[in-house]
């Protein structure tokens, strides 16, 4: 019997793996960074999408207690296969700086990844002058949200950036939630208009248990 011709099978490229990253204080976390990541994940293709609550930010004080917030991330995030909560920055000592953790999360994850920075309109200017910034336009793409109702102009956003930068703008609504909001109306006695604020029940339940913001 003839055997049959057989070809050398092709090496298949291997995917690499596309890590949406929403980092902050999230303090607390609200509705509309929720709505920013699942339409980063939709219009980019993601396979997920980090939240990674700082531990130490940086240049912010006064803020609830780290483990909280990440408790309030995880709530946040519970029943979204494609959202994971993050314990990366909470779990290291120091002041939490962005290029710190795009390069542990690049040894964590090897060189078949690539990681897509969520960041709001607001933050454009100002990462340009964070701890290495050079070296995280290298390691991450930038996906810019709208915010307080300014739309995110792909002409001017390159203007602020540096040559080659990667970048792209999320197509979502413009962002009038804010945790300052939150916050806000807690300590002034309108926690029941802030309840609707927070991204689900659980993660509600959380910030009232501990008293926080009044």
């Amino acid at each position: 019997m003839t055997p049959k011709h057989t070809t050398p099978s092709k090496r298949v490229a291997r995917k690499k793996l596309r890590i949406g990253l929403s980092m902050g204080t999230f303090n607390p976390i609200h509705l509309w960074h929720m709505q920013v990541a699942q339409c980063a994940w939709d219009q980019f293709k993601l396979d997920f999408v980090y939240f990674i609550p700082n531990g130490d930010p940086p240049h912010k004080s006064d803020v609830a207690p780290k483990e909280i917030r990440f408790r309030m991330v995880k709530a946040a995030t519970r029943g979204a296969k494609h959202f994971r909560a993050s314990r990366i920055e909470i779990d290291r000592p120091g002041k939490s700086y962005t290029i710190d953790t795009l390069r542990a999360l690049k040894a964590l994850h090897g060189e078949d990844v690539e990681f897509f920075l969520i960041i709001g309109l607001d933050n454009v200017e100002p990462i340009n002058h964070w701890m290495e910034a050079d070296e995280i336009f290298k390691l991450c793409q930038l996906l810019v949200a709208p915010r307080d109702a300014a739309i995110a102009d792909r002409d001017i956003v390159a203007k602020i950036l540096p040559n080659g930068a990667r970048f792209g703008i999320i197509d979502c609504p413009g962002g009038g939630i804010s945790s300052t909001i939150i916050r806000n109306w807690i300590k002034t006695g309108r926690a029941r208009s802030a309840d609707y604020l927070f991204p689900n029940v659980r993660c509600r339940n959380i910030a009232v248990r501990h008293r926080l913001y009044r």
